[in-house]
């Protein structure tokens, strides 16, 4: 029987990050930071040019995922032209 030999170096848990920045955090920082200013019955009209090649699905994935973790609730819709944001009353 032959002794595997591991490659791999052994760490404290306690120096592994626990949080990724996933390449859509520079825009959904934005579209938070943005959002979290509006009064009323007012919404963001980010239009597509602005996302990149990011596709809508996974740019509503990312802002859910973060605005759950700000504790906002918001919703989104999107068309042809615009990704719209805002915040549930």
């Amino acid at each position: 029987m032959s002794v595997r030999k591991h490659n791999f170096e052994a760490i404290d848990r306690r120096s592994v990050p626990h949080t990724r920045k996933s390449k859509h955090t520079d825009i959904i920082g934005q579209i938070l930071m943005q959002v979290e200013g509006l009064h009323g019955k007012k919404a963001l009209k980010i239009p597509r040019s602005a996302l990149g090649e990011a596709k809508i699905e996974n740019i509503r994935a990312a802002l859910t995922r973060a605005s759950e973790r700000a504790k906002m609730d918001l919703s989104t819709s999107s068309d042809a032209d615009y990704f719209y944001v805002w915040r549930q009353d």
